[in-house]
Parts: C-alpha cells; structure tokens; sequence
C-alpha cells in the first residue's frame, strides 16, 4: 500500500513541476539556512568547551569606579590576587595568573624566530586547562624557572622534525629549558599563545611580586570548589580588598569604593565580554546576545519556508476534490485519504532534506570566507543526532503539511461531488494567517537589516575626531625604541610618508588610567585615561586643538611635565574659565614639582563608539618607551610605500622582521560582531523575501488557475488587465497590511534592544519601518 502512495505521489510531483520545485526549494532553503546558522552558532558556543573542569573555571574580573573616570569593567587584576584569595578561602581548590610578554625573538643555534604571543604563566596552567600535551610530562611541567613550554608549531619552526623536549632556547640574554611540547592551541579556544613560560621564573628571584597589589595588568583564573556558592564568595571580596590594601594612616578612602571584585564564569569569557574593557586575551570576542538573534532568524526563515510548505500543499490540494470524490465512492476510508496526502507531503519534505544537505555542503565554504570562520558541514556527519533532528523536522513538516488538506477534503459531499457540483471553497482563515505570518517575519528582517546597515553606516561615518587610514601600525620592541629617532627621520625622507610618531597604547584600545593631580586651590586627585605619546602625535593623527597649543620640543618641559587634555577631562573637573596653564601632573609627582595643561583637544573616539568618550590626559614620555610606531602613507602607491619601509626597517633594526597592521582594521575588527550580525540578517533577509515570494507566486498561480472562467468573463465585460490584477492582488495586499500593522511594534523592540549595545547610535526613525513594508510590498506586486 506505502508503495502505491509512493507511485501516486511521484507521478503528481512529476503533473505539477512548478508546484514540486517551489515546494521543495524553499523548503531546502529554509532548511539549509537552518542548519548554516546552528553550525555558526555551535561554533561561537564551543569556546573553551574542551577544558574538563570548564565548569568550575572562572577568571577573575574588578569594576572599577575611579573619580575622573567612566566606571568599568576590567578583565585584568593584581599579581597578588591569586596567591592571596587561596590561601584565605577554602572555596578556590587552585588558580593561575596569564601575563602576556608579547612578542620575542627565539634562538637555538642558528636558528631564530620571531615568537608573536609569549605568556607567563603558573605552573598550575595546565593543570586547570587541558591544552593537549604531545612531549613531557603534565604534572610539574612548569615547575622549575627559566621552564618553557612550545606549541606544535612553534617547535617545528624551532626544531624542525627534531624532538624538542629537553632543548634550551635563548630570549634576550635569558636561557630557557623545553620541559614540554603542546598540540597547536584550538580555535575555539578564548586563549591563544604560542609559548608558556614558568611564572617561577621571576617570583624565586622576587618572592613579593606574590604579593604586590595596586597595578592590574595581568588576568587570573580561578577553580572553585563544586557546589561553591559563587555569589557569597563574591560578597567576601570587599573584606579581602581592605585587608590586602588597607587604607594609609589618617586616609579616610575605603579601597571598596574603587574595586569590586566578581568571577566571571568560563562559559560567559567568549561570549559574555563585550561590556568588559581591558580584555586583550579574549580571541574572537563574540557578543553572545547575537546568538539568540542567529537563532530567531534562522526559526523565521524555516516558518517562512514551513508556512510555503503548508500553503502550497492545502491550495494544490483544494484542487483535488474530484480525485477525492471518485476515492470515497470506491471505498476509500478516510484514513487512506489520510494516508495518502501526508505520504505526499512528507515526500517533498524528505526531498528537501536531501538536497539541503547537498546545497549546505556546497555554500559552507563560501560562507567561511565571507565571515572568517572555519565551519565544517561534515560536522552533521560526525554527530548523526543532529542530521535525524533535521530529517525529523523536515520530514515532520511534511506531515503537518498533509494534515490539513487530509481532514479538510476526507469532509467533502460525495454526492454532491461526483453529480459535477464544485465544492465550496471559502476563503481559508487558516491559509490567511499563515501567509501574514509568513510576509509578518519577512518584513520584520527586512526593517531590521535596513536598521543593522543604518547603524553600521553610522559607526563608519561618524567623525571620531582623527585620521585612521593609510595609518601603519608597527610594534616597537627595545632594539626598535632605542633606534626610533634615526628611524623617524630615515622614513621622513620617503616621498610615500607623510608622517611618523608613536604612542604607549593603540587608538581604538581603550587607554590604561592611572593617577593625575589637578593644583588650583587644593590638590584634587583623579585617574582619568592616559597615553603617551611622541611630539608630534596630534599632528600625525589631526587631532584638533582647541585651545593652547600641542607638544613642542621646543620647550624643555613638553618632556614629562606637559599635558593635553580632551574637552571631557575640563567638562568633568571644572579646571577653570581656562584650563591652560593649570598645574598638574602624574599621582607619583610632588605637590611643588607638578607640570601644566598646555592644550585642549576636541573630543575624540580613543575607544570603540561601543563606550562614551572619557576623559584623557596626553602626555610626552620618550624615556618610557613607545609600544608602537604610527607612519601615515599618501595612499597612492600603498605597496611601494611598504616596500620602502621594510627596507628601511630592515636596515636599521636587523634582528627583527618587519611586520605591520593597519589602524582602519583594527577598528572594524572593533565592530566584528556588529559586522558579521549584518551579514546574516542581511542574508537571511534577502532569503526570507525570496521564500517568501516564491510562496506567493505559488498561491497566485493556484488563484489565477481557480478563477480562470472569472477572469475571462471579466475581460469579455472590459476589465483591463490592471484592473484583473488588483482584483487578484487586493486579498493580499490587505494580508501584507496586517502583517506589518502586527509585526513594526515587534521588530521595533528587538532593534531598540540591539541599539543599546552601543553609547553612539542612530534614532529608530518610523520612516525606515515605511520603506521596509513598502518594499516588501513592491516585491510581492512584482511577484504577483
């Protein structure tokens, strides 16, 4: 019996082509999208999934509340902070402090690289994460100082196919033992290194540096007990802050009223961060929020491509009643009629699922390289649970799909059929509603993309008060700093260069706060943003003066004791009708030895437009060392102006290999998440007006099929074929109406609710909602 329905569902896929193709491409294509975005999402979901004790791993995080400062959070902490809080709570079983050293030159024999992400670490690290170990063993790996610990890759470029365990390496003038070989860190992995070195290394030397507070610039994790009640743990921090750091004799100030202490749990680092500032080990920082959009877009594309599917077959099958007709009075039982439209149906279903396998296999690499990712389609394959949820699903559809047309034609009059009465057919309610649905969610994303690109464009648009383009970013190391000068002038003389400076910290980073004093009446202590930065800074970046003047090296005291300040740090603190000539200066400075203000700038976006604008202070340090150098290219010949400083560099800093990025990508690298949220919803979007569509001209064939009498009866009375057309159209125009009435309020709360993610955005402005329905309008006329 299944195979006859099979037979007689072939043979009417095969009478109805344009029926058959409809349905099951839209179908595939909801499906498919489906299962792209769970793989995108798995993906974002799996970060740090790998450690056994993921969830009892929490890194330790402070909010900072400092006077001249906004509040924040801030994924750094204090060198004493771990040792401490083991030995003082019984809930935290082990920790491990991360401090990145940055990048170094390797030697072994004659070999030398340059190592881009060297980390001290404890020598619990990979106790408490389970990195795999290829060569040495675990326990006591990094026990001992001068100890290291190499990637895979590292190793190779080191040793070759040689075995590296056991070798020594040199860093400077430093020697440092290979004690293991680890397995190229994951991807999914929020930490990425390529070299470990023993924390021992400097705390035998220097036993205090356990127990030094006061300067945050390295991250803790913690492993709590099971069960720890991770929130009254929390509560005891402030006891612990005021006992490490008490406050001075006759000082009043509570160390709690600028630290407060929380643990971040592992599972939220990845995907819970964006509000945390200060967070540079956080690879491929994801806002997690958009995961849940991920999710809703792709359940609207499959009910968009489910509601097609479930249209379709109720409008084809309203065609078939005298098939029915001739069944029933032959015996068929309403349950074969049952039987043999949900066979149908649940056939297309399974004829989608094949091919949205196909198609997803196909289009996954092209999504990888249009978002950066390493998704793998075969991922399917590897868990089958996943690949029979989607057969279930599609296969499910298909007999929801039949359901209704079964019950609804078993109902028809026999008689009343075969004497050759056509069957009443009243406008389906249910039909109806899942077409508004349908066009409901389709307008929805098309808004929602037209505001996601708005506000993108903003960001891209807006002045953030300097230069960012043909910017050239070069890390500075010693060898680099202690040959700048020479190098500022030698790559002055290229034609390709219009200038060159360098700074502490990188735009677009957020700038580290420490101490500042304000001398007018009485001294006011404040910790506003910092940088230093070369003497011509302001010039190099076009950041605008508006009062005062710039760094001179004209004036000897331009060097340390000389400050630029922002409009926010004069609006913040009040400095007077003038701010220029204010005394001022480091928190580290006598009361009787400070500088002065010498400038004010305007306002700029030091930070990502994800943050407000703080207050800043400028200052000119040559003696500390710049982390980065700045060279500002014409852009007319960008690969010749590369060219010529490499060699310049090559010249001037043999040891090191030139190596450069690009200040205008690290600031959409900023805007990732926001970039790659376009993406989709952009995708998706254009995909739901297209399923959506597809569905449209489905039913307006079917429409135009019953009524083909009626509109030849209208056109021998004079009907225009205008005329024909909206009477066709005017049932759904008015179904697109509801659909937007309903669906605006929805997807205006969803953008409001993205829109908050950024201190800069643009108004939701109504008229966008207007375009969005009316293009979805003019899309479904054309289709019609």
């Amino acid at each position: 019996m299944i195979w006859n329905y099979l037979k007689i569902a072939i043979r009417n896929s095969q009478n109805n082509k344009l029926f058959t193709f409809i349905n099951i491409f839209s179908l595939t294509l909801g499906i498919t999208a489906c299962m792209v975005i769970y793989l995108f999402i798995h993906d974002e979901r799996s970060f740090d999934a790998f450690h056994d004790q993921k969830d009892q791993i929490y890194r330790l995080n402070e909010i900072q509340s400092f006077t001249g400062t906004n509040t924040q959070h801030v994924a750094l902490s204090m060198p004493g902070m771990g040792p401490n809080l083991i030995k003082d709570y019984p809930e935290i079983e082990s920790f491990t402090r991360y401090w990145t050293r940055g990048k170094n030159l390797f030697e072994h024999a004659d070999t030398k690289i340059t190592v881009e992400s060297t980390i001290m670490v404890d020598s619990t690290f990979l106790a408490i994460f389970d990195y795999p170990l290829m060569e040495g063993e675990r326990a006591g790996i990094l026990d001992e100082p001068n100890t290291m610990v190499l990637t895979q890759e590292t190793a190779k470029k080191l040793f070759g196919d040689e075995p590296a365990l056991g070798e020594s390496i040199r860093i400077d003038e430093d020697l440092f033992k290979i004690t293991g070989v680890l397995e190229d860190v994951p991807e999914n992995s929020h930490l990425q290194f390529d070299a470990l070195i023993s924390m021992t290394t400097v705390t035998r030397e220097n036993p205090e540096f356990n127990n030094r507070f006061g300067s945050n610039f390295m991250v803790t994790y913690l492993v709590f007990n099971p069960n720890t009640d991770v929130k009254a743990l929390e509560a005891k921090m402030p006891d612990f802050m005021l006992k490490m750091m008490p406050p001075d004799e006759g000082d009043t100030d509570d160390i709690n009223d600028y630290y407060v202490l929380y643990f971040q749990p592992l599972e939220e680092v990845h995907l819970g961060a964006t509000h945390v500032e200060h967070d540079y080990q956080n690879y491929r920082k994801f806002n997690g929020a958009y995961l849940d959009i991920f999710a809703l877009v792709g359940i609207f594309i499959l009910l968009i491509a489910s509601v097609n599917f479930m249209n379709l077959i109720t409008a084809r099958a309203s065609h078939r009643w005298k098939e029915v007709g001739v069944r029933k009075a032959i015996g068929a039982r309403k349950g074969q009629l049952f039987s043999q439209f949900t066979v149908e149906s649940m056939l297309l279903g399974f004829l989608a699922f094949v091919f949205a396998v196909l198609l997803g296999l196909a289009v996954t690499p092209l999504l990888n390289t249009l978002i950066g990712r390493e998704l793998s389609f075969t991922y399917f394959f590897e868990h089958p649970i996943f690949l029979l949820l989607a057969f279930g699903v599609s296969v499910g559809l298909g007999f929801l799909g039949g359901l209704y047309p079964s019950l609804y034609l078993a109902s028809f009059d026999t008689v009343r059929v075969l004497k050759g009465g056509e069957v009443k057919t009243n406008k389906s309610l249910f039909r109806s509603s899942l077409v508004v649905l349908q066009f409901g969610l389709a307008i929805a994303m098309v808004v929602s993309t037209l505001l996601v690109v708005q506000q993108l464009g903003f960001i891209k648009e807006k002045d953030i008060g300097f230069e960012k383009d043909h910017m050239v970013l070069v890390e500075l190391n010693d060898d680099a700093n202690e040959a700048y000068e020479t190098l500022k002038t030698e790559l002055k003389n290229s034609s390709h260069v219009l200038g060159v400076t360098a700074s502490g910290q990188r735009l677009g980073s957020n700038f580290h706060q420490w101490g500042f004093k304000i001398k007018s009446d009485t001294v006011r202590r404040i910790t506003p943003s910092n940088v230093h930065v070369d003497f011509n800074y302001l010039d190099v970046y076009s950041i605008k003066v508006k009062e005062g003047r710039g760094f001179s090296k004209e004036y000897a005291r331009d060097d340390g004791f000389a400050f630029v300040v922002n409009e926010a740090f004069v609006e913040e603190f009040g400095v007077g009708e003038s701010p220029v000539g204010v005394r001022a200066g480091h928190s580290w400075h006598h009361d009787d030895s400070l500088g002065s203000i010498i400038g004010v700038v305007e306002d700029f976006h030091f930070n990502s437009l994800h943050h407000e604008i703080n207050t800043l202070a400028m200052v000119v340090h040559p003696d500390w060392g710049f982390s980065e150098m700045t060279i500002k290219i014409s852009g007319q010949n960008v690969s010749e102006a590369l060219a010529e400083i490499e060699e310049t560099w090559n010249t001037l800093i043999p040891r090191w290999p030139f190596e450069y990025s690009f200040l205008d990508e690290h600031f959409e690298e900023l805007y990732r998440s926001e970039q790659q949220m376009e993406a989709v919803v952009s995708m998706m979007a254009i995909l739901a007006i297209f399923i959506a569509c597809m569905g449209l001209f489905g039913l307006i064939v079917f429409t135009t099929e019953r009524k083909t009498k009626e509109i030849g009866i209208r056109k021998i009375l004079g009907a225009s074929a205008s005329q024909i057309m909206v009477h066709l159209s005017r049932n759904f125009a008015w179904m697109m109406l509801i659909a937007f009435v309903l669906f605006s309020p929805f997807t205006y709360f969803l953008i409001k609710q993205w829109l908050e993610n950024f201190a800069y955005r643009i108004q939701i402005n109504p008229v966008v909602f207007l375009i969005g329905g009316v293009l979805a309008f003019l899309i479904a006329m054309l289709t019609i």
